[in-house]
């Protein structure tokens, strides 16, 4: 079956489609819908391996380092408060024992989040007060800032693993340090790897948990330049227990996390190989690497996800992206 047979079966569901598989230099891609190589998508969460990619760029010229307080560039987030249990009252909390740090951000241990119960009085309020996708008018990041800090951490820094939200954070922190972060982006990672049509969709917010545009060619080129970097390995290398995976099974499937995106440490689906490295978007997007085979995969919809599982066009494609 080839990619384009792969993407037909899916019409229905999913109309609109742009989708590569790239082994070494030869390319497969197969599209629906009119889409091309350089049509544009919202690629929501593929997002984070951008923006982790650009973090290790700023921790090696030395503007800053994995274990710097965040608190050094957004007071605002200075005195974070832990709820004292997950399901207790907001207003039930004790203070963190330790600073919230730049490496608690990239691996996504911060206690700010998302667990896979939703329901959570702390994760509500996060709703409530400072969750960006989806709102019809975002804040500018002095305006977030304040409203995250009334929420209340899950755990306490560095003690467990949350989706989300810390990329957020990681965002705001990146844009500070370097005065802008799509200006950074645009300058350090989208010039140099070719990828001409990368971009914040909303100047106001530059949203680090996921709030790019792109197109299948310039994912690809990033895709090879993670696979020719020596940032690589530490992009993905494993930061999780088997503890935090068990919890996270609803977003990383078994799989580990290192910084920005999942890694590949269990043999559970035939797509699945150690040290595959990206992630999902829920507008429908997934990019990854597979480093011991030199491919890179891409798949770009407009339909959006439901819940944070795979779609089923997400494992069709990465089932074919194995062979």
């Amino acid at each position: 079956m080839t990619l384009q047979n792969v993407l037909e079966t899916h019409r229905e569901t999913t109309p609109n489609a742009a989708a590569l598989v790239a082994r070494g230099d030869d390319v497969e891609f197969a599209a629906l819908g009119g889409e091309t190589r350089d049509s544009v998508f919202a690629v929501a969460s593929v997002t984070k391996p951008v923006v982790a990619y650009a973090a290790q760029l700023l921790v090696r010229d030395g503007r800053i380092a994995l274990d710097d307080p965040i608190a050094q560039w957004l007071p605002e987030l200075a005195e974070p408060k832990v709820a004292r249990t997950p399901r207790g009252p907001v207003d039930d909390v004790v203070p963190a024992t330790t600073p919230i740090t730049v490496r608690h951000l990239q691996s996504s241990r911060s206690g700010w989040g998302f667990t896979a119960d939703f329901s959570l009085p702390a994760t509500q309020l996060l709703f409530a007060k400072a969750h960006l996708h989806g709102a019809s008018e975002l804040p500018t990041p002095d305006e977030w800032l304040p409203q995250l800090a009334e929420v209340p951490l899950l755990h306490q820094p560095g003690a467990g693993w949350l989706y989300n939200t810390g990329y957020d954070v990681l965002g705001v922190l990146l844009d500070r340090v370097t005065g802008s972060l799509p200006d950074f982006l645009a300058d350090r990672v989208c010039g140099p790897f070719g990828m001409t049509a990368t971009s914040f969709a909303s100047p106001v917010f530059p949203s680090g948990a996921g709030g790019l545009n792109s197109t299948a060619n310039d994912l690809l080129a990033f895709g090879r330049g993670l696979l020719a970097s020596d940032l690589l390995p530490v992009l993905a290398t494993d930061t999780t227990s088997a503890d935090e995976r068990e919890a996270a099974r609803l977003f990383l499937e078994g799989q580990g996390w290192g910084h920005g995106g999942s890694v590949d440490i269990a043999e559970i689906n035939p797509w699945n190989v150690p040290g595959r490295y990206g992630w999902v978007g829920g507008s429908g997007t997934a990019a990854h690497v597979v480093p011991s085979q030199d491919k890179v995969t891409v798949l770009l919809t407009r339909t959006a996800m439901t819940s944070p599982e795979p779609v089923p066009v997400m494992r069709d494609f990465w089932k074919h992206a194995a062979r």
